[in-house]
Order: structure tokens, then sequence, then C-alpha cells
């Protein structure tokens, strides 16, 4: 069983959020975090500066607390869906911005293109393509939910997948360019590599397709795909399955090596500059792996490390866990703090240009941490 379907029947067991844009904006400046993942190959890695200590600047009611997580528009919007069918945008001060209201929870995350126009896809079967002013530019309608968000390539195509079984291929202006059949549904979001080569999984299926659509190789698990691919700059392909492992595959698709965890693995993972993997399991840790596949550390919570990490340019990683709370810990794997939510933490952190970390929880709400004004 795909690890959302919990989620819709309302179960409480909840599911990693999902992924990807295009690196850049409107203007020349490009946005701190345009993505869940925070860019087109998932390493979940920024330039800038996180939060040295856990101080809460703000937080924003949400309608309805949800697994999708944040992005950061140049301007400093936040933007960020919910399960009460709205995508909200936030000012850098936490006062909204607007609301934009769809046709189902909002279970993806949201996406910005070069334009500035926003994406996200939604559990009434649609993606949405909505002005920064929060107007509806158009909405593609499949014949599943949409829990995956959009990678958009830099001729602007727009990959996502959908429980219809498919992933889809969109021009800009909404019309489909091309449709890949697969063996069960899309839930998680693409990867999309230096070639344009697209990543992706698929029940127990994972996948390399070529920009037009047309299918490199396919790499069975016996188990069933668990998570969105992250890719290395040497191309390495790490994703997580249901067979307890962290995967490495090459470039052609071959086994570069596994790792064992004794639980599964459902966040994507995060790569370091060094090359460092880090990811979550349902084991309650969150797990350090060199790239030769040899295990540095592992940080235990009191939860499910269910979403992703965010890497700050000193190597600090900030994740959320079931325990209701959000991590910072040194490259070392010692704690460098933790902040206490209201509930269950299963968004991936964003960071912005100025060190501030946001994040959902199930609490429904928001929540920005780092230094205050003074």
């Amino acid at each position: 069983m795909k690890r959302l379907l919990p989620l819709l029947l309302g179960l409480g067991t909840l599911t990693a959020a999902v992924v990807a844009c295009k690196l850049s904006s409107s203007n020349s400046t490009p946005p701190p975090w345009p993505m869940v993942h925070h860019d087109l190959q998932h390493t979940g890695r920024t330039a800038n500066p996180g939060p040295a200590a856990a101080d809460k600047k703000w937080e924003f009611e949400l309608g309805d607390g949800g697994p999708s997580s944040p992005a950061i528009a140049s301007d400093g919007t936040i933007y960020i869906g919910s399960n009460d069918q709205r995508l909200y945008a936030i000012n850098p001060d936490g006062t909204k911005k607007w609301a934009f209201q769809t046709g189902g929870k909002l279970q993806s995350s949201p996406a910005i293109a070069s334009d500035g126009k926003i994406y996200i896809g939604s559990l009434d079967n649609k993606l949405y393509a909505i002005k920064p002013d929060g107007t509806k530019e158009w909405e593609f309608e499949t014949g599943g939910i949409a829990t995956s968000c959009p990678a958009i390539a830099s001729d602007g195509t727009i990959y996502f997948g959908s429980w219809d079984r498919k992933l889809y291929a969109l021009k800009p202006d909404g019309t489909k360019k091309w449709e890949f059949a697969t063996d069960g549904a899309v839930s998680d979001s693409p990867a999309i590599a230096s070639d344009g080569t697209i990543y992706f999984g698929s029940e127990d299926t994972f996948y390399a397709l070529a920009p037009d659509g047309t299918k490199k190789w396919e790499f069975a698990t016996t188990a069933g795909v668990s998570s969105e691919p992250a890719i290395a700059p040497d191309g390495t392909i790490y994703f997580g399955s249901h067979q307890k492992k962290l995967h490495a595959l090459n470039p052609d698709g071959t086994k570069k090596w596994e790792f064992a965890t004794g639980d599964m693995v459902t966040s994507c993972p995060a790569i370091a500059s060094d090359g460092t993997i880090y990811f979550g399991t349902w084991g309650r840790k969150l797990y350090a792996v060199g790239p030769d596949g040899a295990r540095k550390w592992e940080f235990v919570t009191g939860g499910v490390v269910n979403a992703s990490a965010a890497i700050a340019f000193d190597g600090t990683i900030y994740f959320g866990s079931g325990d209701k709370k959000v991590y910072a810990i040194n490259p070392d794997g010692t704690r460098k703090w933790e902040f206490a939510t209201g509930g269950a933490v299963q968004s991936s952190p964003a960071i912005a240009s100025d060190g501030t970390l946001y994040i959902g929880s199930f609490d429904n709400k928001i929540y920005a941490i780092g230094a205050k004004s003074r």
C-alpha cells in the first residue's frame, strides 16, 4: 500500500511531502527555496545560513494542516498548501497575503516557476497554475488525485505524477505535451538530472525517462518505491523503498549499492556538499550515510521521520519528526537545538535568504524559526 493512503483514509499515518521546480523567478533574483527539497535534483541543500537557535519569529494558523511543505519566492513570500483546500501566500512578517481556494485537499507542495507562477496538485484530480497575485492562470485535470509536486524543466515543461498511473508533461500554457503510463499510482515527485533525464517511482518500479517521454530504463524493487529520488553531482540516484533500504543507482540504472535500515524509508534523501546522504525512517531515526554506502551515524528522535531534511551552508541539518519537534543537527550527528510544535511535523523545512526556517506542523500551523527583528 502506498504510504499516502493512510492520510487519505484519515488514519493518522502521515507521508513525506512532495516536490520540485525551476531555480529562477520572475525577476533576476532566484528564489531562495522554490520547491520542497530546494532544487530539481532534490539535494535539500542551500548556500544560505539556517537559524542558529530555536527562536520563534511567528506562527501562522492554517485552516487544516497537512504534509505540504513551504516554498519561498524571491520577494520573500512563503507559499504552502493546506488540507482546507487552500494555497496560502504569507508575507515574511507572518501576515496573510492571500489564499487561493481549490476543490480538494492540498497534500502536494507548491513549486515556483521562472515567471513567478505557483504550481500545486490537489486531491480534486487537478494541477493548478496560480499567478503571484493569487488568481488562477489555468488548471489541468487528470484521472486521479495529484499529490506529486511538479518539476519545471529549463524549457518550461512541467512534469508531475497522478494516481491515475501516469507521469504528465505539460507545456507552460497548461496543454499536454505527453503522458507516460506506469505500473501504478505516481504519488511522489520527479527529480531532473542535468542532462534532462526525469527520475521517479511508481509502485514497484523506478523509472528514468528522456525529456521526450521515452523510457531510458526501469529498475524493479520487490517491495515498492517509497520516497522521491535525489541526484548527486556524479549522477548517482538515491531513493528509499518499502524493502527498508536506501538504494543507490548508477545513471545507467544499474545498482551501485543499497543500505539496509530495518525500517521503511519515506523521506527524500538530502545530499550534503561532501556527498553525505541524510534521510529519515519510520524507525524514528535520521541516518547519515557516506557516498560509498557506509553508515556515518544515526540520530534517534521520538517519532517517525517521514519528511525530508534541509541542509544549510555550514552543514547543519534541519528536519521534523512525528514527535512534534523540529531538530537542528550538526554534521557530526550531535544535536544543536530542538523546537517544539503542537503536532507531528511531516512538512519539510525551507530556508530563506536571511536564515529564517519555515516549516508546517499538524497542529494546523506554519512556523518561522530564526532571530527576531530588534
